[in-house]
């Protein structure tokens, strides 16, 4: 059953970001199933032409030029921009289903349903009861930013036609704040499957990577509820073994790091160059998929030291898909199984990190062991032949009135409450 889809991201686009790598591979998987898909975006970013869906972004404002989410003064306006341009796009195409991702697009298309009665597909990345806070710096303003994210939780998801939480964890807190179990699904992310990682010298020759010596490796973004100070706190702790070489190369043996990253963060980068005193320490810009691709093959080990909470980072699916050894806090746990297909340790806690990174510096069999039992798990219940059916599936239980030529129209408002 075909059907007319607009694609929603408040954020900007194209980018890196797992995200946004996401939501384009999902337009181009719907495209390539039978269906029209427009996808509506800021701003920001280039125009993405032959992927078979439409891109359409609103206008860019001058001096708005960041490829990354998280809260701006520009935002209120940037998003009432959003609501009118989604507005006539579901009006001049005859739209079926608005799928919004993240607070910001619901509310554009939850606006636009008023108007049109347009069925509204939600897909929870996170919890704004986790996140929000974490862009604040002062006490009070991160309690505030908290309140408020919490409050969003409990009135905003519950108003979609349906939800798609990521994970079993923001499921079960959005069931708490109202959302029916029949009109919710868990349903896990999916990335294209890229294959296992190529020669990793070659990668770090390319990037201007130590050819020598143990790497450790992120890749994402270097906001604060990533929690990398734990990995650069357990980088420390290995770097206290030995001076990671001259002119900050890394000897043969020795651990480095590296943060691969499209946005640059000033107060961590501060970090990283503290860091680099002792040992190789380096933040490695990248603007491209590809580039990303080769900061993954580049590192002997890759971490993912963001907390246990809501959302599902997209970029351990790339990890996994890589065969890559993947070393989690948290976070992770809800994905990876620990020393089955990789290794989770305790939030918070830099000794058990560093002492995981050491194991599998000393243990290569294990490391690789590893990476191919991830890249299983990956295979088995994280590409898009899994998870697409399942989209498709809440699509056809939206619209099987309609595309049987039953009358919908604009929901009361009341219904949402």
């Amino acid at each position: 059953m075909a059907a007319r889809i607009a694609m929603v991201a408040a954020c900007p686009f194209p980018s890196p970001q797992g995200s946004q790598v996401f939501v384009g591979q999902m337009c181009e998987r719907l495209t390539a199933a039978g269906h029209t898909v427009h996808l509506v975006t800021y701003g920001q970013g280039e125009q993405v032409e032959g992927r078979g869906y439409r891109h359409h972004r609103i206008r860019r404002l001058p001096g708005d030029d960041a490829l990354r989410s998280g809260p701006s003064m520009m935002k209120p306006l940037l998003d009432a921009m959003l609501v009118v341009e989604l507005g006539k796009i579901v009006r001049s195409q005859n739209i079926e289903i608005v799928h919004a991702h993240n607070y910001e697009a619901l509310l554009a298309a939850l606006a636009v349903r008023l108007r049109t009665g347009t069925p509204v597909v939600y897909h929870s990345h996170n919890l704004m009861g986790d996140e929000l806070a974490t862009y604040f710096d002062s006490r009070a303003g991160a309690a505030a930013a908290g309140a408020f994210g919490r409050w969003l939780d409990r009135c905003v998801p519950r108003r979609a036609d349906h939800s798609v939480a990521l994970c079993e964890y923001t499921g079960r807190v959005l069931r708490q704040a109202g959302v029916a179990e029949q009109r919710l699904s868990v349903i896990p992310p999916a990335v294209d499957d890229e294959g296992p990682a190529g020669d990793a010298k070659e990668a770090r020759r390319r990037l201007g990577l130590p050819i020598d010596g143990f790497l450790v490796g992120y890749c994402g973004n270097l906001d604060r509820y990533q929690n990398l100070e734990l990995l650069l706190s357990a980088a420390r702790r290995l770097g206290k073994a030995g001076k990671a070489g001259e002119a900050g190369e890394a000897a043969a043996g020795r651990v480095g790091v590296f943060f691969a990253t499209h946005g640059g963060e000033p107060g961590f980068e501060r970090l990283v160059q503290e860091a680099a005193q002792s040992l190789y320490a380096r933040v490695l810009p990248v603007d491209s998929f590809a580039m990303a691709r080769r900061a993954v093959e580049a590192a002997d080990v890759l971490v993912l030291p963001r907390r246990a909470g809501s959302g599902y980072p997209v970029k351990l699916l790339n990890y996994m898909s890589a065969a890559k050894p993947v070393i989690t806090a948290g976070c992770g746990g809800k994905v990876l199984t620990d020393g089955v297909d990789g290794i989770v340790v305790a939030d918070g806690d830099p000794a058990a990190l560093a002492g995981a990174i050491a194991g599998l510096r000393t243990d290569a069999e294990r490391a690789r062991a590893l990476g191919a039992a991830g890249r299983d798990t990956f295979l088995a219940r994280l590409t898009w032949e899994v998870v697409l059916p399942r989209i498709e599936a809440i699509y056809k239980g939206l619209l099987g009135p309609r595309q049987a030529g039953q009358a919908v129209g604009p929901r009361p408002v009341g219904m949402y409450r």
